[in-house]
């Protein structure tokens, strides 16, 4: 039997599963494993793949070349899972960031709009003092006209 047919009988075996077990847990049809059990035919690339996505644990190298150990050091997965963790939270801080940075941009736009508004009713204010100060100019002129027909 080929090497690397011998370590993925060898994976089966560390699990401690039978071939339909195995074939069951990787998704792949029961003949296929016991074709690579056999001997008959080598492990494709997509059921190395799928004893890998499956299993963590096994150490790709081992599985692929035999060198190393079958299962990786699992300090070394924990290690990963928390640089993944950390990760993660980055990435739920930028999310964060970002749906705060929104609603300031929100607020700034509302707060920009309300200057505009502002700025147009100190024009309406200033048009309404120029139109005062005429209006006061024609009564002050009727006053004076007034005055002088009381007077004559």
């Amino acid at each position: 039997m080929d090497a690397l047919n011998d370590r993925v009988c060898k994976v089966m075996e560390r699990l401690s599963h039978s071939k339909s077990a195995f074939a069951n847990d990787l998704g792949v049809g029961l003949p296929i494993i016991a074709h690579i059990t056999s001997g008959r035919n080598k492990p494709g690339v997509d059921v190395l793949q799928k004893i890998l996505h499956t299993y963590p644990t096994v150490n790709a190298t081992w599985l692929l070349i035999g060198k190393g150990d079958m299962l990786v050091n699992e300090k070394a997965t924990v290690s990963v899972d928390n640089e993944l963790n950390a990760l993660l939270l980055l990435a739920n801080e930028i999310e964060q960031i970002k749906v705060e940075t929104k609603q300031v941009v929100t607020y700034h736009k509302l707060l920009l709009d309300e200057v505009k508004h502002l700025h147009e009713l100190d024009k309406n204010i200033l048009n309404s003092h120029t139109q005062i100060d005429k209006t006061k100019e024609k009564l002050v002129a009727q006053i004076a006209l007034i005055k002088s027909k009381l007077n004559k």
